[in-house]
């Protein structure tokens, strides 16, 4: 990361390119570039790359590190990775990240283990967000054996041998989660649904977390029942609206997958928002709104950009031949009064 330059030395990318790179004020600029407080450390961390990247490409380098990202998810937390993809190819020198995204609802696992195999060994590197299936695990252990470094990011796949994992501890997100429903319940006997989608380990692994918790700190909280959700809003409405028919209304849902808007819907449909305590996971502009409207009372997330840009970084310098072993990223709680995006 270059150091900013001494007060009234500054020479190099004009205020205006970086700026626009960065996203921020040519003022912002001015006061990174010639070491004046005022100005966030995230922001200047992002002023000071995107003045990287200006240097690395006026500098006429290489050419930049191809990635792959093979996405497999639901239409909202693909949309969020293909913006980090965007921001990570405006402000990262030297690199170049190339999504691929699939909706879990419509995904052949075999068709999409074939592309992370075929297109992957194309690239430099490869990032991985998946359910666990043989065929894809298969197809990372070819691309390892082809020397090319693989990361899962956000759900891992441990069995595939890929080079390591980015993202939460998911089973720590899943703790998360219940010890907020538990804290927010009444201390009485009451009912919680988990809703869930296709064996993604990190739903598995939040699974794990809530039901530990649970077990030790809140006793009198029961599981009744889990509902599979395809992550697609309209679907999942619909599946939740026949449970509460046939089961009644539990004092809480926790959904470890996607599609929170169809869980919104079905609590609005009979009437339950404000007595359902919500959990879900992924800020969003749907989650984002969710929570400002008081239907969703938590949201745990994490940081996709700052994650993408940790896992390509590591690509690049494991090509360089610096290994090294990531932590996990923070696990971040949002409700209506933090959920800014």
């Amino acid at each position: 990361m270059p150091k900013p330059a001494k007060p009234g030395t500054w020479k190099g990318p004009s205020v205006h390119e970086i700026a626009r790179i960065a996203a921020v004020g040519s003022a912002t600029v001015d006061r990174v570039l010639n070491n004046r407080n005022g100005v966030r450390e995230k922001t200047r961390a992002r002023v000071l790359a995107a003045l990287e990247k200006l240097r690395h490409e006026s500098a006429g380098s290489d050419v930049p590190v191809l990635i792959r990202l093979f996405c497999e998810s639901g239409e909202t937390f693909n949309a969020a990775m293909a913006a980090a993809v965007s921001e990570v190819n405006r402000t990262q020198a030297g690199i170049e990240i190339q999504g691929v995204y699939v909706t879990t609802s419509d995904a052949e696992p075999l068709a999409f283990a074939r592309r992370v195999e075929q297109e992957g060994g194309e690239a430099d590197g490869v990032v991985v967000i998946a359910r666990e299936h043989p065929a894809t695990n298969r197809a990372i252990r070819k691309l390892r054996t082809l020397g090319r470094p693989v990361i899962c990011l956000t759900t891992d796949l441990p069995s595939s041998r890929r080079s390591i994992y980015v993202g939460n501890d998911q089973y720590a997100a899943g703790s998360v989660a219940a010890l907020l429903i538990g804290n927010a319940l009444p201390k009485v006997s009451n009912s919680i649904l988990i809703v869930m989608s296709v064996p993604f380990r990190c739903q598995q692994e939040r699974e794990m977390g809530f039901r530990r918790v649970l077990r030790s700190d809140f006793p009198y909280l029961k599981i009744e029942e889990r509902v599979m959700s395809d992550d697609r809003p309209e679907s999942t409405c619909e599946q939740l609206t026949r449970y509460f028919e046939a089961n009644g209304h539990p004092a809480a849902i926790y959904n470890v997958a996607g599609a929170n808007r169809g869980i919104a819907r079905a609590l609005e449909a009979v009437g339950k928002v404000r007595e359902t305590v919500f959990v879900g996971h992924e800020l969003s502009n749907h989650s984002r709104a969710l929570l400002e409207a008081g239907v969703m009372d938590y949201v745990i997330s994490h940081d996709f950009v700052a994650e993408l840009t940790s896992a390509a970084r590591w690509i690049k310098s494991n090509l360089d031949g610096v290994t090294s072993e990531p932590g996990y990223s923070q696990v971040l709680v949002h409700t209506r009064y933090n959920c800014g995006l």
